[in-house]
């Protein structure tokens, strides 16, 4: 099986609660002309309509030739008519209808935002940061932006995500809700600079505020709801990091992301040294936060000594944390832990599709140079075909628990009985 090397990109570094939103696409803001002309944005529109379809392992296993085509000759004859921002959003609008997550045009970084970091915590879309300006918003449920109420909103949002299940649009529309460029373009919000968010505090009462736009790399100083950082969310600008959590018996490998090779054999390394010095009788792997990689280096570094270990095979010796974030690569190595280690799996079901297009290429748009990923490969990585890889124990974020920096996955994990 070739591996997923090329995966969702790290585009929206806006701080949720994983503090990077991640979103399916191509890598952003390639050079590219400041501006162009009309003809030239309808030019690469057509070079796109074309070499889409002929590069795409199967362009229309979702959405049929007949709606893609009339998609591209809806947004050519309204580009005359559409600012720049609103043409980028009508292009990832079309590229989002083939229907795999590894398919995209993801939205520039020029895109101002609106200081508020969200997250989907059952069915309420939560504050969990804001600025002192807006404080009165922080820990509230968001119920409505611009004109529209939330699920309207959040409907219109929905059309630009690329997603292959339900798990990764409530993933993906927190990172672009906040995108003052793509609100005003889905006319969402009349004005591209400022717009009106609605909340609903604990006590019930609705308010509004009245909110402006800033750029993306205004330096921002940020209030948080947290009392407490979980583990799973210290030490973050680390790619990949283990630890023994004390009394635990247990080693904590965190996989945010799969580093180049020497750094993932070399924490690799560390993990299983870690195992032995601490003689640690549970494993838990974390990939809750991981947009994948290579997954044949958690094959050739962490999946093969795993084998090695009769330890291992023991039940409740080896856990796999997943969530809405396991997305690609690592979805496949949890797949493999289950299957090679009968590793038990916890958390939210996947953000990814077992059974789907995949292993991405790009092709760059010939004057805007903007670069389009696309699937080039189908997996079925499951006999049977789910909209995400299941976990063996659900068990989803909660309100309270998050506030308190509580992680009730790995408390559930810890609370399990050792292996003999």
């Amino acid at each position: 099986m070739k591996r997923m090397t090329k995966t969702i990109a790290l585009v929206l570094l806006l701080g949720s609660w994983q503090m990077t939103t991640s979103f399916a696409g191509a890598d952003v803001d390639s050079p590219r002309p400041a501006s162009l002309t009309k003809e030239e944005w309808r030019q690469d529109l057509q070079y796109l309509a074309k070499e889409l379809p002929r590069r795409h392992k199967n362009a229309f296993h979702t959405v049929s030739k007949s709606q893609f085509e009339r998609a591209i000759a809806e947004l050519d004859a309204a580009i005359p008519s559409l600012q720049e921002h609103e043409i980028l959003v009508g292009l990832r609008r079309i590229i989002a209808m083939v229907g795999d997550a590894h398919t995209a045009l993801s939205p520039p970084k020029t895109f101002n935002r609106y200081l508020l970091t969200l997250y989907w915590l059952g069915n309420d879309l939560r504050v969990l940061r804001t600025t002192a300006e807006y404080k009165r918003a922080l820990g509230t449920r968001v119920v409505g932006v611009g004109g529209l109420n939330l699920a309207e909103a959040t409907a219109r949002v929905n059309t630009l995500i690329p997603h292959e299940n339900e798990q990764f649009l409530r993933y993906g529309n927190t990172g672009l809700l906040p995108l003052a460029e793509v609100l005003h373009a889905l006319k969402i919000a009349p004005d591209l600079k400022r717009a009106q968010w609605t909340f609903e505090d604990p006590e019930g009462k609705q308010f509004s505020l009245d909110m402006e736009a800033v750029a993306p790399d205004a330096k921002v100083e940020w209030l948080s709801t947290l009392k407490e950082v979980p583990l799973y969310r210290q030490r973050f600008n680390e790619l990949m990091w283990v630890t023994a959590p004390a009394n635990s018996q247990s080693v904590y490998l965190n996989l945010k992301s799969y580093p180049d090779a020497s750094t993932f054999k070399r924490v690799a390394e560390e993990t299983f040294g870690l195992i032995d010095s601490s003689k640690s009788k549970r494993l838990v792997i974390d990939v809750r936060q991981s947009n994948g990689g290579d997954f044949i280096k958690f094959r050739s570094h962490l999946l093969k000594e795993l084998k090695e270990r009769a330890a291992f095979r023991k039940p409740n010796s080896l856990f796999v944390i997943i969530g809405r974030g396991t997305i690609s690569a690592a979805m496949v190595s949890a797949i493999d832990a289950r299957r090679e280690m009968k590793a038990i799996l916890v958390g939210e079901p996947s953000g990814s599709k077992p059974n789907s297009y995949s292993e991405n290429d790009e092709l760059t748009l010939p004057h805007s140079r903007l670069e389009v990923s696309y699937s080039t490969r189908y997996y079925k990585l499951q006999d049977n075909d789910t909209p995400s890889l299941m976990p063996d124990k659900l068990i989803e974020p909660v309100w309270k628990l998050y506030t308190a920096g509580r992680d009730p996955a790995i408390e559930w994990i810890f609370a399990q009985p050792l292996p003999d």
